[in-house]
């Protein structure tokens, strides 16, 4: 297995609360990656030009170049990160980010419209400008990465879309407006709700959308929204949904990501430290990485 390689995201701008923007430094500081039985470095931690204590913002344009600013540097030291054959795992930070990571990723790849992604949230995060009641950034990075919104933010690194609707499957989901459900239908994207979860198991789910994400593409990612897991489980963030998925559920599933020659990324985000509860969200956290790149005999 390639070296694991953390990038934080210390960023809340894309958010209507900002604490995420220390979710990095306290999971970098709270002692749970000595625990990782796998090799790991952490390459930087991404700061914006400037944080929610410096400057007051609005959500929406008011807080657009410094959306901006953040992923294409994300975008880069991802891109960085894939050139030294290492595996990088994005920590947030808001979800906003995800339009840089996988911007990224498929840069690097030359892989754009040929990219799975397996999105685990308890939201779609595929609004616009035009559809969006919180003008909050981390509830658009899924339309931006199939090209819809600002034109800074869909064409980041190179013009057009990043991703293909046809290779994209959402997982968890329980929270949507009208407005972003009807792009997500219109583009045919593969949407599990979490009434399907709890129907089918979420390890039926993740088997289905791994061969789903893996057809006709150069690999696939995982985007992991620590919301999609129950508030019991994972108080730690900012925008909490009843009724989410089961870390005892999740974790066991997620082991099958383990030595899969496609798998080339990972983000874990929307992290709120003022938020946790016992470390709960932090222990998820660790369970998740160990699941995914323990080296441990099973």
């Amino acid at each position: 297995m390639k070296n694991i390689t953390f990038i934080g995201s210390a960023s809340g701008w894309g958010a209507q609360i900002r604490e995420t923007e220390k979710g990095p430094k306290a999971f970098k500081e709270s002692g749970v990656l000595s625990s990782l039985d796998f090799p790991w470095t952490w390459k930087e931690t991404l700061y914006p030009l400037k944080t929610s204590q410096e400057v007051t913002l609005s959500p929406g344009l008011e807080t657009l170049p410094y959306m901006e600013d953040m992923c294409v540097r994300m975008s880069q030291s991802v891109e960085e990160t894939l050139q030294q054959q290492e595996f990088p795992v994005v920590i947030g930070g808001d979800h906003g980010i995800a339009m840089g990571t996988w911007s990224g990723v498929t840069h690097h790849l030359k892989a754009k419209g040929e990219f799975g992604l397996i999105w685990i949230d308890a939201h779609m995060d595929a609004h616009t400008l035009e559809t969006t009641p919180s003008q909050a950034y981390h509830g658009m990075p899924l339309a931006v990465l199939l090209g819809f919104g600002e034109d800074s933010l869909v064409n980041l690194l190179r013009e057009g879309p990043a991703l293909n609707p046809a290779h994209i499957c959402l997982i968890g989901i329980r929270s949507f407006e009208e407005g972003e459900a009807a792009l997500l239908k219109h583009l045919g994207v593969r949407v599990y709700f979490m009434k399907d979860v709890q129907a089918n198991g979420f390890k039926a789910i993740f088997e289905e959308a791994l061969d789903h994400v893996k057809q006709g593409t150069k690999g696939f990612g995982v985007s992991i929204d620590l919301d999609g897991f129950d508030p019991t489980e994972a108080p730690g963030v900012g925008t909490p949904e009843p009724e989410g998925l089961k870390a005892a559920e999740v974790i066991p599933a997620l082991s099958l990501l383990q030595h899969d020659p496609f798998f080339k990324a990972l983000e874990i985000v929307e992290y709120n430290t003022d938020r946790d509860k016992d470390n709960k969200t932090i222990f998820l956290m660790r369970d998740l990485l160990s699941a995914i790149f323990s080296r441990k005999e099973k």
